[in-house]
């Protein structure tokens, strides 16, 4: 068996995600299909600008986790295109991907421009989710009417709330999820409270100190982390964050995390080459002794990992020598670098796995009629 390398964790409810996760609500299919986006213009707006603070502008003042893609600047890239390829080549996927850009006159493969989402620490007590969604032009009418069908069609219905200058839409049956338009660019979605937080925020009527961008120290974090990669997450673990690990004996070791980040490089990274892929994590520990025994247990489970019949039967063992792990100071660092060849590799794998997922027989994975 692998050792499990015990990592910080942002909590996200398993038993309370919102709905519209769980039951793929179609309000929100414009958000979700940026997750597979790879092409698009990037612009600037007044919520996101070349002030760092800017880009955290809408998020709530409990945020600490923030995640990004900036498709703009993978766009271009070769694993970029492959992605999009492997998202599309369901012929049943890339009609229903059709269709709802025929519909809504948004293309979310690649009229896309950014991704950027947000959670509080401990997300699992209200399901607290922020996520903004920007694009070259959303048709919100269109939009909102592909919605409505589509929640008619199963026996739901969007509903509208004002909420000042915003109009906020949700589906009859689960209110706490609920998104609204900015303008013609800007699609912001919350759940759990957050999405009449981000109204307020949007419209000016919530003081400065409600926003996530008074967090100086946030701010820093996200604007290091973004002006260096195209992919990237950062997060401030709290001290009652840091209690809750230390009393699970599966995320003790993360009690000593104090910050995070992560920067994910699509074609380079790292070096990796135009096809290649690099990533780098880092962890600010209390301590240069906590960051050196965090280092020495990834070290342990790469090479166990390594021995692992399961690994090893995928072939994906080779891959993990492309992970290092070390400790610089009160820092841990790992590093993720990949060539061209072995992620196309991995590329052809997950295609593999996506098919067999699609047929019902993934090895290994329980079949259902």
């Amino acid at each position: 068996m692998v050792a499990p390398v015990e990592v910080p964790l942002i909590r996200f409810p398993a038993r309370r995600l919102p709905a519209w996760l769980r039951q793929r609500r179609l309000l929100v299919v414009a958000a979700i299909a940026a997750a597979t986006s790879c092409r698009g213009g990037c612009g600037c707006d007044r919520f996101e600008g070349t002030r760092p603070a800017s880009r955290l502008s809408l998020f709530p003042a409990e945020t600490r986790l923030v995640a990004s893609i900036d498709f703009a600047r993978v766009r271009d890239t070769p694993i970029a295109a492959k992605l999009t390829a492997l998202a599309t080549q369901s012929v049943a996927d890339k009609a229903r991907i059709d269709a709802f850009a025929q519909r809504t006159g948004l293309d979310p493969v690649r009229q896309i421009d950014s991704l950027l989402v947000a959670f509080p620490d401990e997300a699992r007590r209200h399901g607290e989710i922020g996520l903004i969604v920007r694009a070259p032009h959303l048709d919100e009418p269109r939009l909102v009417a592909y919605a409505r069908d589509s929640l008619q069609q199963r026996g739901d219905d969007l509903v509208s709330a004002r909420r000042g200058q915003r109009i906020l839409w949700s589906a009859r049956s689960d209110p706490g999820v609920a998104g609204f338009f900015i303008d013609d660019r800007t699609f912001v979605l919350g759940a759990g409270g957050w999405a009449e937080k981000m109204a307020d925020l949007s419209d000016g009527t919530a003081p400065p100190a409600a926003a996530a961008a008074s967090n100086a120290e946030l701010v820093q974090l996200t604007d290091r982390v973004a002006r260096e990669h195209a992919i990237w997450a950062a997060a401030l673990i709290s001290e009652e964050a840091r209690r809750r690990f230390q009393a699970d004996p599966e995320l003790r070791g993360a009690a000593a995390v104090q910050r995070m980040a992560l920067g994910i490089d699509l074609g380079g990274g790292g070096g990796a080459g135009g096809g290649g892929l690099g990533a780098a994590l880092t962890a600010d520990m209390t301590g240069a002794a906590e960051a050196q025994a965090l280092a020495a247990k990834v070290t342990e489970t790469l090479r166990d990992a390594k021995r692992n019949a399961l690994v090893l039967m995928t072939g994906l063992g080779h891959d993990l020598d492309g992970v290092t792990s070390r400790a610089d100071g009160n820092t841990f660092r790992v590093g993720l670098n990949l060539g061209e060849a072995q992620v196309a590799d991995l590329l052809a794998r997950a295609g593999a796995f996506l098919e067999l997922a699609r047929r019902g027989a993934v090895p290994g994975f329980p079949q259902h009629p």
